[in-house]
């Protein structure tokens, strides 16, 4: 596999991982039942909030939140969704259309990298959302549930850098 390809790779998966990431982390507290609107596809197959698994009421508890906290991050998470609601459905269409260059019959490079372009401007809006979300949820949170918070973003980290190992392991043995 040549360098550019790898980078390109890594690129597009960051990418979707950030997508992702926005997406679970801003409907992980939103709430049970609601309209409708920005649901996500497994909603309300196992009772947790948005369908990610009872994501949020772990999260929760591994923080131990008050109820009031509970309520404050639920209002501060259905606030910043809303608001982040036209941007992510613009990554979905940007994502979509990346998909259909990468998948078309003629190779466009050009038009892929202007692609890519503008997925990475989008996450970069979507970024600063996050960390304008991240700021506030962390005014209501104490400072040891911040440490507790950051410990658990660490061991998900450490997961996560786990999985990509193992496969680039199974890509050089392949190779």
């Amino acid at each position: 596999m040549n360098t550019l390809h790898k980078g390109f790779a890594a690129l597009v998966l960051l990418t979707a991982v950030a997508v992702g990431a926005t997406m679970v982390s801003g409907n992980a507290w939103a709430d049970r039942g609601g309209n409708g609107g920005g649901r996500c596809a497994g909603e309300g197959r196992d009772g947790g909030w948005k369908g990610h698994g009872q994501e949020g009421d772990r999260l929760a508890k591994a923080l131990d939140l008050s109820k009031e906290q509970s309520e404050q991050v639920k209002a501060i998470f259905l606030k910043h969704r809303d608001a982040t609601a036209p941007l992510r459905r613009e990554m979905v269409s940007e994502r979509r259309e990346l998909r259909k260059l990468i998948q078309s019959d003629k190779l466009d490079e050009a038009a892929i990298r202007e692609q890519v372009k503008k997925i990475a401007a989008t996450d970069g809006d979507l970024a600063v959302r996050r960390a304008r979300l991240s700021q506030e949820v962390r005014t209501v949170l104490t400072p040891e549930q911040i440490r507790k918070f950051r410990a658990l973003q660490e061991k998900r980290d450490q997961r996560i850098d786990g999985r990509m190992n193992r496969g680039q392991e199974g890509q050089s043995k392949g190779e």
